[in-house]
């Protein structure tokens, strides 16, 4: 009884898992006047943008825009090590997004977190040499 119990319990565990994974999203075919609009809305994006380009496969590619034409975009991808960019077809490609990257206040605040951590720092230091007179 406790074998087919434990059994039972780790068939449960092991089909739950599966259903919880990403399949790949099955998109229609876009329309030629979709890839013109696509077309358009890339080639007026700044070269050196920072984007996110979704994939008809269901693959991401965050990169830098490099250079776009009617055709095809070319992402430089943002890896540790480097790599050569790659050239996308925008027949493959289903969106393009902007990504924020910050900008002043960003940097405002985390300077303001490393100006209020070392006046912490210098208090707790100045209480542990006047606590031990």
């Amino acid at each position: 009884m406790r074998r087919c119990l434990a059994l039972l319990t780790c068939a449960s565990l092991l089909v739950s898992g599966c259903a919880t994974a990403g399949a790949p999203r099955v998109q229609a075919p876009a329309s030629p006047a979709d890839r013109s609009l696509l077309a358009g809305y890339v080639r007026q994006l700044p070269v050196g943008a920072r984007v996110r380009v979704d994939l008809s496969d269901g693959t991401v590619v965050k990169g830098t825009l490099m250079q776009a034409s009617e055709a095809s975009i070319v992402v430089q991808r943002r890896t540790r090590i480097p790599e050569p960019p790659d050239t996308l077809g925008l027949d493959r490609v289903t969106a393009v997004q902007l990504e924020p990257n910050g900008g002043p206040g960003r940097a405002i605040a985390i300077g303001a977190a490393a100006g209020a951590a070392a006046a912490l720092g210098v208090f707790l230091i100045l209480a542990a040499i006047f606590a031990g007179d």
